[in-house]
């Protein structure tokens, strides 16, 4: 089991499928969820699978697969409180935890994204799934401070999300991200702001320093094939 999971994420290949498992938990879980016709913690397990397989190959040694493992079983049991209703007031705290797991998995992509070696079709994968990695992170920011401020979030003619305020919140999400700015969701709170902006300037940065990574990395590897082929 351990030799399988080490081969899909030592090897670039791996990163084609976070790409694949991002694109379905976001553009396809998500809606089914929000029309009812899925459950929630669906798109929290397989998160979290993903997470810990990252985890396990990656960074290696049991201390720290231990230490990952019972992070993201504190979170899921904060959730689970949450939404059942017995302690609401641990909402903020759940996705908080959420965001840092989400965190933890965007610097393992990176890891592998920006390492020494050629560009490769499979990097650009995990360039792309970083950026919807980020993404998903800050929509559990923006869940949290409206859970903490009601009201630091405006709604189109005040209405009211019905399944929560995740999904208009990974809405907004990315469109801050993107910085397309349809202006239909308003971050009013000081602190809802501040997160916007920071959002959008990554949004900015982020593209310009993966392609100047890139072209380094095709760079280093085309002068050693010269230097190779002058040998």
């Amino acid at each position: 089991m351990r030799n399988t999971v080490s081969r899909l994420w030592l090897h670039e290949g791996g990163l084609t499928v976070l790409l694949a498992s991002l694109v379905l938990i976001v553009f396809v879980l998500r809606p089914l969820v929000d029309l009812g016709m899925a459950g929630g913690r669906l798109i929290e397990l397989a998160l979290a699978s993903v997470l810990l397989s990252g985890v396990w190959t990656i960074w290696g040694g049991k201390l720290r697969m231990v230490i990952v493992g019972l992070g993201i079983f504190v979170v899921e049991l904060l959730r689970g409180l949450y939404w059942s209703g017995v302690a609401v007031w641990l909402a903020p705290w759940a996705m908080l935890g959420s965001a840092i797991m989400i965190g933890m998995l965007l610097m393992l992509v990176l890891t592998r994204v920006f390492s020494p070696g050629p560009v490769t079709r499979q990097r650009i994968e995990g360039a792309v799934a970083a950026y919807l990695l980020f993404g998903l992170a800050w929509a559990q920011l923006y869940e949290a401070v409206e859970v903490l401020a009601p009201g630091a979030f405006g709604l189109p003619k005040g209405e009211i999300p019905v399944g929560g305020w995740f999904s208009p919140l990974l809405y907004f999400s990315f469109v801050t991200l993107t910085t397309v700015g349809y202006g239909d969701i308003q971050p009013i709170h000081p602190v809802a702001r501040s997160l916007a902006m920071f959002e959008a300037l990554m949004g900015q940065l982020y593209p310009a320093v993966l392609i100047g990574r890139l072209v380094s990395l095709r760079g280093t590897a085309d002068q050693q094939s010269d230097e190779e082929g002058l040998a």
